[in-house]
């Protein structure tokens, strides 16, 4: 991956098992950013692939990278703070429902059936990261450590 003839990332070769918890770390300038960019989709690397459960990432756009699974958090914490932590979570849910925004509107069987079925998955995830004590809570009032987990609760 270059930019204006710099080269940010060249050789990268990085096979992730499922399960496996990884950190990619580096001094400023080294590419960690870029590499995330690239397998988000917010960039399309120069040349090479970008695979994921045996399809190839590379030069699909960012909310499709999001539908298959692959989700970040950033440096600087990225949640609606006047919302609640269960409001944050169902956000990020946003990308995984089938129905419309007709079928919302109209508070469809469909609709309904879905919010059901995310609601239950955000709650899962409030559980996982021992966040159900705060659920109802706005993000904003909650401490930096906390917002952290539910922007991890989001991603996840």
């Amino acid at each position: 991956m270059t930019f204006g003839g710099i080269t940010a990332l060249a050789d990268i070769q990085l096979q992730v098992t499922p399960g496996a918890l990884i950190s990619v770390i580096g001094p400023n300038g080294a590419g960690k950013t870029t590499l995330f960019n690239c397998i988000g989709g917010l960039y399309r690397p120069d040349r090479g692939t970008i695979r994921f459960t045996g399809e190839d990432l590379a030069g699909l756009k960012p909310d499709a990278v999001a539908r298959r699974g692959i989700a970040r958090t950033f440096q600087n914490i990225e949640l609606f703070l006047r919302m609640t932590v269960i409001e944050n979570l169902l956000l990020g849910r946003h990308l995984h429902f089938r129905a419309g925004f007709f079928d919302a509107a109209a508070g469809s069987p469909r609709w309904r059936r879905e919010e059901i079925r995310h609601r239950e998955v955000a709650e899962r995830i409030l559980d996982f990261l021992d966040l159900q004590a705060v659920r109802d809570r706005r993000v904003g009032d909650l401490p930096l450590g906390r917002q952290r987990l539910v922007e991890l609760a989001r991603a996840l």
